[in-house]
């Protein structure tokens, strides 16, 4: 067991979720944590680049949307070793959020089930946090809305900020989103974006099935997929959180993340790389934790992935370890 892993099982995880990554937040906005952070998780080793829609990238890991809604702590995350960070995700106007508690944890299976619902500052304090940095590595902004006109008024803030984009249209624990889930709303949201396009995009759709895809579930993300090809969208990522009932949270219900989804991402990878073959570039989120892992997406056709509750179990050093377990291939 890692040092990380000792302390947050006989301490951090005594305390509630929430509370312990705000104070982390808190804890890493200290000017002086940047340069703590690089002394001891920065590697030097040297990892195979890859390509995301079209930028240059200096590992395949990327931070998940959700970490640093807010873009407040991206001096630290610089640091860490990532190929990409996603910032937000964030909405046009604040969101408090769906009501606390709003995050379960199930250390036992690594995995966690939160019903947050874009708690965010809003566009326009992120923006201010935006123009704070210089940011070595790249960045991507998750955005969101309950409307296309809120998404691409989004988009055209946030262009001059970011290379690309994550459209999260997959979150299980905002109830309007599902108006994109209609084939035809997503369309028109796709022809919108592409109609202010000035930077490159994808999407990331929600997980529709937790364990083998059937037809059924391949039928339904085939609808999907054909329109982003039909309108040549850079990339794909797959996917959001499972939806999830649990009675710890005050919504009773949420969505699952962690290592119960790393089969499901593997299939998900897999059946989209034959479908789009090489047409878009596909990112892996869920539930991947080693570099063994990391691996067997990249071999099944992914170009990035998406780190986010291994981070919350094992701590930053596990990009450190990932990264090294790479080069060494």
């Amino acid at each position: 067991m890692s040092l990380f892993r000792f302390i947050s099982n006989n301490i951090l995880f005594k305390f509630d979720p929430e509370f312990i990554h705000d104070v982390t937040q808190v804890i890493l906005s200290n000017k002086f944590a940047p340069y703590l952070t690089s002394l001891y998780f920065t590697s030097n080793t040297h990892i195979s680049k890859t390509y995301i829609m079209g930028e240059e990238l200096n590992s395949p890991l990327a931070l998940a949307a959700g970490f640093d809604k807010n873009c407040s702590i991206l001096k630290v995350l610089d640091k860490l070793g990532f190929g990409y960070i996603v910032g937000g995700t964030v909405t046009l106007n604040p969101r408090i959020g769906n009501l606390k508690p709003r995050i379960a944890r199930y250390v036992d299976e690594n995995s966690m089930v939160n019903s947050l619902g874009f708690p965010n500052l809003g566009v326009d304090k992120i923006i201010d946090n935006l123009s704070k940095y210089d940011l070595k590595t790249p960045l991507i902004m998750s955005i969101s809305g309950d409307s296309i006109s809120e998404i691409t008024q989004l988009y055209k803030l946030l262009s001059d900020y970011c290379f690309g984009f994550e459209i999260n249209i997959s979150s299980p624990n905002t109830e309007k989103l599902k108006y994109f889930h209609d084939y035809h709303n997503f369309e028109d949201l796709i022809k919108n974006l592409n109609g202010i396009k000035n930077k490159p995009y994808m999407i990331k759709l929600p997980r529709l099935k937790i364990r083998d895809l059937d037809q059924k579930t391949k039928r339904l993300y085939e609808e999907y997929f054909q329109i982003l090809l039909d309108y040549k969208v850079d990339g794909l990522v797959l996917s959001n959180t499972f939806p999830f009932e649990d009675d710890i949270l005050k919504t009773g219900k949420g969505g699952l993340s962690g290592k119960p989804l790393y089969q499901n991402t593997k299939d998900l990878i897999s059946f989209a790389s034959q479908f789009f073959n090489g047409k878009l570039d596909i990112v892996a989120s869920g539930g991947i934790s080693t570099s063994e892992e990391v691996k067997e997406l990249i071999y099944e056709g992914a170009k990035g992935i998406q780190l986010w509750t291994s981070l919350i179990y094992e701590g930053p050093n596990v990009i450190k370890r990932i990264n090294k377990e790479l080069s060494c291939e």
